[in-house]
């Protein structure tokens, strides 16, 4: 007897009713964690340092090298992060030749010039991984002359953070929104080493009033965003700033010794726990009695905003990812939480109206919906983009006939502008490029089918978008490989759930039946065993912080219905 997915999702919930799932490991967070550990206290944390170079030690690639996480394939910021962390003390044992190959290919010297020349090539003008990394290095004492990497590197202006956040936008910060407190740390870090000179001094005589802010900013967990990058950079470049004994460097500290796994690793974010919910919620929603739709319209009501977040200073009324006290509220996880609550019979309620509302005043001026900020710049996470607007008009078009007349029109107006920023979006060959979500596997790390999926998936049925919807069905049609699964676009790489994304974004279209029968055929031996289901990263991939959620195969897979 085949296992049933949807009841081994269920079966698969905490005792709380919620989806706790699990990312991959990643190295990445591992080397600046035992990096920042390390500068810390190198006696206090030596066990907790000794485990994470462990773990490095033992996940190299088959080539030497390292991806992010231990399926993905090997990149520049990995590898370069975790040479650093093992070359730190000789603690790499021998095991570093093919990485320092690799990194001196890439590079050309281990000088600071050549480093910083190569990150900043690698990430562009967004310095909100490049700048980081260097400061990381720096900290670590990798680089000949400390002094000159402090100085040489591009200046974090954390002075502006005095000014109301409302301007942000206007200054051209390089960092988005949400790496505030990496401005400020980074800045700071900067400024101590910096020559002497009346900027320094008048960078210094904001330090205080910028900490303040930084303390605003600091959940009670101790983890910025309950990420161990961010939080391990601020206390790396905090201590290097004098302040190893300040209560955020020391809360960061705690955080990272709490959340670092057993067998040495840490994550890039400590779960995805309420993102995986709600995904999760519409799957099985007809399967639940009417008490425990009740508890979860409760349950996901009570992780809404409802005052203006310390951290982004965003208006109450969106979701996070997560249900710890460093989630931040933004736009994919808001409509996620919105089409949940629909799921589970939730009416035009004032929480329902709260979300529809903290969306409506995100959306950008050219129509599309952005992941944290409004009008922030062009930087990857604050963009619009067109799996998070195409999510973000599922969740309008679940309530819109439900709402005062008022709100229709503003919604509907909200949708009309969806629609038109995603036409120009779309490229010639029918496809979309999401944001969040990449594919490792393909020459550029662009997944097109699956932003594809995702747009086709949440926009079926709209009014006005059936010559859009008709190419972005096409697309997937000609994009199916001979096994019969979805994958790279440019090779004929499969992927689970990618796949499973494509059957079920196809499933209204007639002409699609025998590309879904094909597809069901290469998906059986995961629905007969859905423990060979392999991790599959596709996450975070502009930034190369690759990360798989174990969840999200068996998720889409019970999406597609019994038909398997």
């Amino acid at each position: 007897m085949k296992p049933d997915l949807r009841r081994l999702l269920l079966d698969s919930r905490e005792k709380d009713y919620f989806w706790t799932g699990r990312l991959s490991d990643s190295a990445v967070s591992t080397a600046v964690a035992c990096v920042a550990l390390e500068t810390a206290d190198a006696e206090k944390y030596a066990d907790a340092v000794r485990a994470g170079k462990n773990w490095l030690l033992n996940h190299q690639n088959a080539d030497g090298l390292y991806g992010d996480s231990p399926e993905s394939p090997a990149n520049l910021t990995a590898t370069f992060m975790s040479y650093v962390a093992l070359s730190r003390n000789d603690s790499g044992a021998g095991k570093l030749a093919k990485a320092q190959e690799y990194l001196l290919n890439c590079c050309g010297d281990f000088s600071f010039s050549a480093i910083r020349k190569g990150f900043l090539h690698a990430y562009g003008k967004d310095l909100t991984f490049s700048v980081p990394i260097l400061a990381m290095a720096t900290a670590a004492g990798f680089f000949a002359d400390t002094e000159a990497g402090w100085q040489r590197m591009p200046k974090f202006p954390f002075e502006a953070v005095i000014l109301p956040e409302q301007l942000f936008h206007c200054l051209h910060l390089p960092v988005v929104s949400y790496a505030i407190p990496a401005l400020i740390c980074v800045g700071l870090a900067q400024n101590k080493h910096a020559r002497s000179g009346m900027m320094k001094g008048i960078r210094a005589s904001v330090a205080k009033r910028a900490l303040r802010i930084l303390e605003r900013k600091q959940p009670s967990s101790g983890g910025f965003l309950e990420a161990a990058p961010l939080t391990a950079f601020c206390a790396l470049c905090l201590g290097v700033a004098g302040l190893s004994q300040h209560p955020v460097t020391q809360n960061a500290l705690r955080f990272l010794t709490a959340t670092q796994r057993e067998n040495g690793a840490w994550s890039i974010d400590h779960d995805l726990r309420q993102w995986v919910t709600a995904l999760s919620l519409p799957v099985v929603a007809d399967m639940l009695p009417d008490r425990e739709k009740t508890l979860y319209r409760a349950r996901l009501k009570a992780q809404q905003t409802t005052t203006v977040h310390p951290f982004t200073r965003s208006a109450p009324g969106g979701w996070g990812w997560t249900t710890r006290s460093g989630g931040v509220p933004d736009a994919d996880d808001t409509s996620a939480a919105l089409v949940a609550l629909h799921a589970l019979g939730e009416d035009a309620s004032p929480s329902v109206g709260n979300g529809i509302d903290w969306l409506l005043n995100l959306q950008n001026r050219d129509g599309g919906i952005p992941t944290f900020c409004r009008g922030w710049g062009k930087f990857p996470f604050d963009r619009s983009c067109p799996d998070i607007s195409a999510h973000a008009y599922k969740a309008f078009s679940c309530y819109e006939k439900q709402l005062p007349y008022a709100w229709q029109i503003k919604v509907k107006a909200a949708m009309t502008r969806i629609l038109a920023y995603l036409q120009r979006e779309q490229r010639p060959d029918g496809s979309f490029i999401p944001l969040w979500f990449g594919d490792q596997y393909a020459k550029d790390k662009i997944a097109p089918v699956y932003g594809t999926a995702v747009v086709l998936e949440h926009l079926y049925g709209g009014d006005d978008a059936a010559e859009m919807l008709e190419r972005a069905k096409d697309f997937l049609l000609k994009s199916q490989h001979k096994s019969g699964g979805w994958g790279s676009y440019d090779s004929e790489h499969d992927y689970v759930i990618f796949t499973a994304r494509c059957v079920k974004a196809l499933q209204p279209f007639e002409e699609a039946k025998p590309a879904i029968t094909r597809a069901m055929k290469f998906l059986k031996p995961y629905f007969d065993r859905p423990e060979t289901i392999p991790p599959e990263p596709i996450g975070l991939y502009f930034a190369h912080l690759w990360y798989d959620e174990k969840f999200y195969a068996p998720i889409f897979l019970a999406a597609c219905g019994e038909t398997s």
